[in-house]
């Protein structure tokens, strides 16, 4: 028979072995459910067209060179090859043909901040002619913006333009000076963005507010979908979007809802657009308790006063990219009792409540996260998407959906290939959107 302090003893342990088996588990219920995707780089390498062409005899050097312009007009740009040994890349070559011989020619990509693994960024001119390239190896599924740069030599002037043989743009339609092209090689098979119905009935309001931190006038755009009615008995579920400019010029968040309304994917919904320039952008909506606060006692108030939006917190969605991301999340993190909603794009919860240290280095704190790991749980439903090249921003974003999934939050997550623009936050908007009205 045990005596006492031994049978103490082994309830003690047999209690912390059940409760490390039900620790366990739950951390293996929770790796099923977070499964992060494998991050793949791109580098730059010569395609097979381009090593075939630099080994031609100078006989056949030119003729071939135009027969590939030729083909590549019909075809579009960029040059896509498939990689036989490794169907996870692809060879992606950019081409451009230059008016003289004293032209320079490179591109950019939106959102890419200076990543060393595209190198320079400038194109290789073929031979003596006027046909530039430049040759990488990338993830099959990438999708990002691009434009050239052309510099002419002899009087030193740098001009930016599309890409003529490519016609995935952003936005759609009419070409703007913001315009870039786009290379998507994981296409959606209905891009929602682009407007599909040419009379939807939706109009758009445009409203004047002054802030008071920086007492700047900012435009306030006010979607209202097809049929709207002010005094119809039940009020719309209204979305506030930071960032106007992005969301209606580069996401057009307009089209979307006209799709979705018009296939019954969403009922009839408002939208609120709320412009932040580039000038102070950086200092409202960055964890600006101020801002925070005055968009809920001023800015609230006046959409409120002038549409038929919901007050329901289930039907108030607040939502942004990048900065806007992080103010929508750290608005509703302290309004759940406003906001039930997040849809947040490439959020930068990276952020500390400074940006700089004194010796002028970026910091990185997670501030917010570290709110959701040491506060009670919010009753909030959150959206989150993010580039796998985007650096800070997939770091933080990854270890804000551990900390949900570990605190029981209500969410979903969408990881794309790409850096920090919006060629796929067109294309997961809608998604995230869907998933919240669910």
């Amino acid at each position: 028979m045990l005596r006492p302090k031994f049978l103490i003893l082994a309830v003690t342990i047999l209690s912390f072995v059940a409760c490390q088996n039900e620790t366990s588990k739950d951390n293996i219920e929770l790796e099923k459910e977070i499964r992060f995707t494998e991050i793949k780089r791109p580098y730059t390498t010569i395609s097979p067209t381009i090593h075939s062409l630099l080994k031609a005899e100078k006989e056949t050097f030119q003729a071939k060179i135009e027969n590939l312009w030729l083909n590549v007009q019909k075809s579009g740009l960029p040059h896509i090859e498939n990689d036989i040994l490794d169907p996870d890349y692809k060879y992606i070559t950019f081409l451009y043909k230059a008016e003289n011989n004293h032209t320079e020619i490179s591109f950019e990509v939106k959102g890419i901040y200076s990543d060393y693994r595209l190198g320079d960024m400038a194109l290789r001119k073929l031979g003596n002619t006027n046909f530039h390239y430049r040759c990488y190896k990338v993830p099959a599924d990438i999708c990002f913006s691009y434009r050239f740069i052309i510099k002419n030599t002899l009087t030193g002037k740098v001009h930016k333009e599309i890409d003529k043989f490519n016609t995935d743009r952003i936005p759609t339609g009419e070409i703007h000076d913001y315009t870039f092209s786009v290379l998507d090689l994981k296409k959606e098979e209905s891009n929602l963005n682009i407007k599909k119905h040419s009379i939807s009935g939706s109009q758009i309001d445009t409203l004047k507010y002054t802030d008071k931190i920086v007492n700047k006038e900012r435009n306030i755009y006010v979607y209202l979908p097809p049929g709207y009615d002010k005094n119809r008995q039940k009020a719309y579920p209204v979305i506030y979007l930071f960032d106007a400019f992005m969301y209606l010029n580069r996401i057009e968040v307009p089209n979307i809802l006209d799709n979705l309304i018009a296939k019954n994917k969403a009922e009839p919904m408002i939208a609120v657009f709320f412009a932040t320039y580039r000038s102070t952008r950086g200092v409202i909506l960055p964890l600006n308790t101020d801002f925070k606060d005055e968009f809920i006692t001023d800015f609230l108030p006046l959409i409120r006063e002038q549409y038929n939006v919901s007050t329901e917190i289930d039907e108030n969605i607040i939502g942004g990219m990048s900065y806007g991301g992080l103010a929508a999340c750290y608005t509703a993190f302290y309004h759940p009792d406003i906001f039930g909603k997040v849809l947040s794009q490439s959020g930068s919860f990276w952020r500390d409540k400074e940006l700089e240290s004194i010796k002028s280095e970026w910091i990185r704190s997670d501030w917010l996260i570290n709110k959701f790991i040491n506060e009670e749980k919010k009753d909030i439903k959150i959206f989150l998407d993010w580039g796998l090249q985007e650096n800070q921003v997939l770091g933080s974003n990854r270890r804000l959906v551990r900390v949900l999934g570990n605190k029981k939050y209500e969410y979903k997550y969408i990881e794309f290939n790409g850096w920090h623009d919006w060629s796929n936050s067109r294309k997961t908007f809608s998604k995230g959107l869907l998933y919240l009205l669910e």
